[in-house]
């Protein structure tokens, strides 16, 4: 019992002590254990095209380097470097003074040479008409008839001779093999063009090839595909390859597989291929490096499932399932080509099972957690533009 005496500051202590005592005396009650809240995606089967993107570079499909045949001053260009030129018009012109003196003298020889066989051959029919009446002996007849035989060689020897005159004199004047895109001219108007000078260049920019190298395993296993195929034969020109530009942009025309290599370069393991490309809009030029995105034409089910799913460690990557009583298993997954914003399943992962997309900070193998079943979203494979 307390003495009256007791100042009122002892026994506020002395209160708080009591008070201090009672609550140790009672045990805390624990609260209610927190289930964590994940969102799943149900892995199903959906139809696929499979994709590969490849680098390539740009060609020519007609690439002609235009040189000169004769020799003689240039006398004039008549295109505007960089135009687009036709099949047959007139690109360079050489003095053609000393190739037109050269055939009217190989014009006279053949003259010449005519006249020649005409007199021979006039003997030869009066000696045929004289031999057997024994006006002229065999030897004299003989003699004609090696005199015919001998003009009649000499008038095609200068036949031959105009018409190589006329050949040289046809080089004086170059024009375009083909239709395409000139280049700068490599010589300037009175310049002195000697044979096998190399006037300008000329490209064909429709249609446009780009080359590219395939994994000797990749064709393979295309082809065996191809194979399988049941509706029907497919071939690798049904292939369908679009085409994205050096800026990231998508080109506007699709293309097709026109070549394919007879043998495999042992050095890289890999087999040279070729696409064709109308190129209407002669958009792209030679030596481009563009994205080849390839597109198989057989559908196949494959399961897919978000990128957003997939972690990594040193075991390799992984995904979060959770089995009937929405408990957490880690699942070791082996993944293929990636579709958009999902990665195909090749093994680790079986349809219908669920996988955590959302909260996987939240969560480690053998935890129950509670699901949330994620909203679908449209297809989208990758590459499309």
């Amino acid at each position: 019992m307390l003495s009256r005496n007791t100042s009122p500051l002892s026994r506020l202590t002395l209160f708080s002590a009591l008070l201090m005592l009672s609550a140790c005396g009672e045990a805390p009650t624990p609260g209610p254990a927190v289930m964590p809240s994940v969102v799943v995606n149900t892995a199903h089967m959906k139809e696929i095209r499979a994709k590969t993107e490849i680098v390539g570079r740009t060609r020519a499909s007609e690439d002609v380097v235009i040189k000169s045949q004769i020799q003689g001053q240039l006398l004039k260009r008549t295109f505007i470097e960089g135009d687009d030129i036709e099949a047959g018009e007139l690109l360079f012109e050489i003095d053609p003074s000393t190739y037109e003196a050269e055939l009217a003298q190989q014009q006279a020889v053949l003259k010449q040479a005519i006249a020649s066989r005409d007199v021979a051959v006039m003997n030869w029919e009066r000696g045929r008409r004289l031999l057997p009446d024994g006006m002229i002996s065999a030897q004299d007849m003989d003699e004609l008839t090696s005199r015919k035989l001998t003009t009649a060689a000499g008038v095609v020897q200068a036949e031959a001779a105009v018409k190589a005159a006329e050949l040289q004199l046809s080089y004086t004047k170059v024009y375009a093999p083909i239709s395409g895109r000139i280049s700068g001219a490599k010589v300037s108007q009175g310049d002195i063009i000697t044979p096998q000078s190399e006037l300008a260049s000329l490209v064909q920019l429709q249609p446009m090839w780009v080359n590219f190298q395939v994994a000797e395993k990749t064709i393979i296993t295309a082809k065996q595909n191809f194979s399988k195929a049941a509706k029907r034969d497919v071939e690798i020109s049904d292939v369908t390859i679009r085409l994205r530009l050096p800026n990231g942009s998508m080109f506007d025309e699709t293309g097709y597989i026109d070549f394919v290599s007879n043998r495999v370069d042992a050095a890289t393991g890999t087999l040279e291929l070729r696409a064709t490309f109308d190129n209407e809009s002669k958009l792209m030029l030679p030596g481009l490096f563009v994205t080849l995105i390839i597109e198989s034409p057989i559908s196949e089910q494959a399961i897919l499932i978000p990128q957003a799913a997939v972690q990594e460690d040193q075991q390799g990557r992984f995904v979060m399932v959770l089995d009937e009583q929405n408990k957490v298993q880690k699942r070791l997954v082996e993944l293929g080509d990636r579709f958009g914003v999902d990665w195909r399943v090749l093994s680790g992962l079986n349809e219908g099972e669920r996988i955590v997309v959302d909260g996987l900070q939240k969560i480690r193998p053998g935890i129950e957690v509670k699901a949330v079943e994620q909203q679908a979203v449209p297809f989208q494979e990758a590459n499309d533009a």
